[in-house]
């Protein structure tokens, strides 16, 4: 049995893109870009070792 206020926010839909699937990759996208960033900002920045 749901109780009114869950199933208006089980309706809701998300703010932007549609749908909560499209939000949810949105930011697996995001966050895998800014590993890459990172690891290449790293990677580019490292000094050299000493010998």
């Amino acid at each position: 049995m749901k109780l009114p206020y869950q199933a208006q926010a089980d309706e809701e839909p998300p703010p932007f893109l549609g749908t909560w699937e499209r939000v949810y990759g949105a930011i697996v996208i995001y966050l895998a870009m800014l590993i890459v960033l990172f690891y290449a900002f790293s990677a580019i920045f490292t000094p050299p070792p000493s010998k």
